[in-house]
C-alpha cells in the first residue's frame, strides 16, 4: 500500500509560489536513489527515507504525491545526469552517442534496478502509475527530440513514426533486461548498424 501523509505530523502548508529548498530536494532525491540501490522500492518506507534525508515526512508529501514518485524521481534524475548528451552540429552522431550511453548505463546496476521497477509495477499499481508518469515526462523524451533533430537535418526520413523508432532502438535492451540476459559490449552498435539503414532517407 502507498504510504500517505501522517495527519499528526503535518507542517504548515507551503504558500503558493514559495520555492522549496533546493538543498533539501537534492538530499531527498540522492537519498532515495541510494536506498533504491540497497532495497526494492516496495520495501522502502517514507519514514525511513525522511529520516535518512534529514527532513520530516510531511516535507516529502508537500513536494511529491507519493513515496513511489519520490524514489523514481531520484532514480531518473541520477540516470538523466549520466545520460546527458552534448548537442553538436551533427544530430545523427548525437543520437548515436545517446543510445550508446543508455545501453552502457543499463548494462550496470541501474539496469538491474530498472528491471526490478518494471517487474514490481505489475503488482503495485501506485508504482506502475509513478513509473508511467516518469517514462512519459520530458526527461525521458530525449531520444525523440534527438531523432527529430536528425530528421530536420535531413539525416533521417521525414515520415518516421518517432515513437515506434524509440521502441525499435530500445527493444533489444529492454528484452535483455527483462529476461536477465547480459547486455554485451557492442550491442548498441550492432543494433544501430542494422536499424539506421532503414531510417535514412530513400534515394
Amino acid at each position: 500500500m502507498t504510504d500517505s501523509p501522517d495527519p499528526s505530523n503535518c507542517e504548515t502548508p507551503r504558500n503558493p509560489g514559495r520555492p522549496r529548498s533546493e538543498a533539501a530536494r537534492k538530499a531527498i532525491l540522492a537519498t532515495a536513489y541510494a536506498m533504491l540501490q540497497e532495497s526494492p522500492l516496495p520495501e522502502i518506507t517514507s519514514e525511513a527515507l525522511a529520516k535518512r534525508a534529514g527532513v520530516s515526512k510531511a516535507t516529502l508529501y508537500r513536494w511529491w504525491p507519493s513515496k513511489e514518485a519520490i524514489v523514481l524521481d531520484g532514480y531518473f534524475e541520477a540516470l538523466e545526469t549520466r545520460l546527458e548528451t552534448a548537442e553538436s552540429d551533427d544530430p545523427l552522431a548525437d543520437l548515436v552517442q545517446h543510445i550508446r550511453g543508455a545501453y552502457a548505463a543499463m548494462a550496470g546496476p541501474d539496469g538491474v534496478i530498472f528491471a526490478s521497477l518494471i517487474a514490481s509495477g505489475h503488482f503495485h499499481p501506485e508504482l506502475r502509475t509513478a513509473l508511467d508518469e516518469q517514462l512519459n515526462s520530458p526527461r525521458c523524451k530525449d531520444t525523440e527530440r534527438l531523432l527529430q533533430r536528425a530528421v530536420d537535418a535531413g539525416e533521417l526520413r521525414e515520415d518516421l513514426d518517432l515513437e515506434l523508432v524509440c521502441d525499435q532502438l530500445f527493444g533489444p535492451l529492454f528484452g535483455r533486461l527483462m529476461t536477465g540476459q547480459p547486455i554485451e559490449a557492442g550491442l548498441a552498435d550492432r543494433m544501430l548498424e542494422q536499424l539506421l539503414e532503414g531510417l535514412r532517407p530513400r534515394a
